[in-house]
């Protein structure tokens, strides 16, 4: 009696194989995206969070503070504030709105050139 694989039970394991590798490409990857994007939203509430040091030593008004200027004042460290999708500097603006009692943060890239 032969003892070993046939050539089907060989194809059947490495088609297992391949399907299981498959989904755990596509399973890796979603969760690589949807942690780069909490990441993301991570590092802008750190730069709201840094606005709001920085303006309760500053006294801000409606306007806008820079993240260089942040960075300039040491509220910031340059290693937290990068982007993950990019691996660049995040180079935006907090825009500061006060209505009334409220003050709102929104954190906004800089395309403009603004804070340049």
């Amino acid at each position: 009696m032969n003892k070993g694989f046939t050539l089907i039970e060989l194809l059947a394991v490495i088609t297992i194989l391949s399907i299981i590798a498959t989904i755990t490409v596509f399973v890796t990857g979603n969760v690589m995206k949807s942690s780069k994007e909490s990441l993301s939203e991570q590092q802008k509430q750190n730069l709201i969070n840094a606005t709001k040091i920085y303006c309760t030593e500053n006294s801000c008004n409606d306007g806008y503070v820079c993240v260089s200027t942040l960075l300039d004042e040491g509220i910031l460290d340059a290693a937290k504030v990068i982007d993950p999708n990019t691996r660049k500097e995040l180079d935006g603006y907090v825009i500061i709105n006060e209505a009334g009692s409220r003050v709102s943060y929104t954190y906004e890239e800089d395309s403009s050139g603004l804070c340049e």
